[in-house]
């Protein structure tokens, strides 16, 4: 729908129509691709974890103030751009090697971790400040990326650009599922009734949409025909209101920076159904136990392998590793060490490289692993 409108405005010169769909399908497939075990409570786990650890003391005035940011503030956006650039299929050389306006639409937040102080936020405040999308070690990948897609750079914050036009409908389609889904997936736990369910999705929905809903045979099956109701009037809004002529000028003079989602008539209910999911599922009492065990699990397994690797690093070749740390500095796959298995000589990449292989893990699996480095069980 986007692509074939901007074609007959003559906006996309060679590019054919189908390849817009195909730019924001992709970007969106792979827009939680960097998010570590317990999801956003990994997040702050890892936060957590760099400030207040004594191993995290160790190595941390080793690091430069922006990359003493990166794990402050750590984002499982900029992991996931780490992913696709340098870690997943041809690693340090490319990566997955999608084309820059794929990376770039995948970049919700094209700015890197912020050094100001808590009294000195950034100047420019939108949607794409809110986090960062890429470390430090990424920096000069993205700074290529941009020069390629011709994003505008701000000059009134280092590092930081105006994002790509379609990141906002990247943005969009991951509000969409999120809101629809998890409320989906929220009923189907008993967290939430189906009259719940309704009353969020109502005010937007067509009566003949639901007339056809309560045709179906139970609400189970009813729920189902919402979400694919929902998704596709929720598609229409978005690219009806992304295409507005006057919206669309201002995203290209990269002085829109709003959810587009909050220009249509999604606006009310979707803020509704993200009050109930809040008090319903995120703060639900089982869910809040797997992200307090998220924190216990992903600090016990930073402080221990980051100490193998920073003892392996320090003694290695003059004197004999910790025997604790030498066994599991060799259960870290050599892919997230240094070339050929060696630590590299920059703390910052060490630590890098240690938070890429806990961020790989699923949640059982880190889960298990912590379990048997710390003898609760044994393989």
């Amino acid at each position: 729908m986007v692509g074939g409108a901007l074609h007959d405005r003559n906006l996309l010169g060679r590019l054919d129509p189908f390849e817009i769909g195909m730019i924001v399908a992709a970007a969106a497939l792979a827009h939680d691709i960097g998010n570590p075990p317990f999801g956003h409570s990994g997040e702050d786990a890892i936060r957590s974890w760099f400030v207040t650890s004594k191993v995290s003391a160790r190595i941390r005035n080793g690091f430069s103030k922006e990359e003493v940011a990166d794990f402050e503030n750590y984002e499982g956006n900029a992991q996931g751009f780490r992913i696709l650039t340098r870690l997943q299929m041809y690693k340090d050389q490319g990566g997955m090697r999608l084309t820059a306006a794929t990376l770039a639409a995948f970049t919700k937040y094209p700015v890197q971790a912020s050094t100001d102080a808590p009294n000195k936020p950034r100047v420019h405040k939108g949607k794409s400040t809110e986090k960062f999308g890429f470390f430090q070690a990424e920096r000069p990948i993205f700074e290529a990326v941009a020069r390629m897609t011709g994003l505008l750079q701000r000059a009134e914050d280092a590092f930081c650009w105006a994002r790509h036009p379609l990141a906002f409908l990247v943005e969009a389609a991951d509000d969409i599922c999120y809101r629809i889904v998890d409320l989906e997936d929220a009923f189907r736990q008993k967290l939430v009734s189906y009259q719940e369910v309704k009353a969020r999705v109502e005010p937007f929905l067509k009566p003949e949409s639901f007339k056809r809903i309560e045709q179906e045979r139970d609400e189970s099956s009813r729920v189902d025909v919402i979400r694919s109701f929902v998704m596709r009037d929720a598609i229409n809004y978005v690219a009806d209101a992304f295409l507005q002529r006057e919206r669309h000028s201002e995203i290209l003079r990269g002085e829109f920076d709003r959810e587009i989602i909050t220009l249509t008539p999604l606006r009310e209910s979707f803020a509704s159904i993200k009050e109930l999911q809040r008090e319903r599922v995120y703060l639900n009492e089982r869910v809040l136990r797997v992200e307090a065990t998220g924190f216990r699990v992903i600090g016990g397994l930073l402080d221990a392998f980051v100490t193998a690797v920073e003892d392996y690093h320090a003694f290695h070749g003059k004197t004999k590793v910790p025997a604790e740390s030498e066994k599991l500095f060799y259960l870290i796959p050599k892919q997230f060490l240094g070339p050929d298995g060696v630590p590299a000589d920059s703390p910052y990449l060490r630590l890098l490289g240690v938070v890429d292989y806990v961020c790989g893990m699923t949640d059982s699996y880190a889960l298990n692993l912590f379990r048997n480095i710390s003898g609760i069980s044994l393989p």
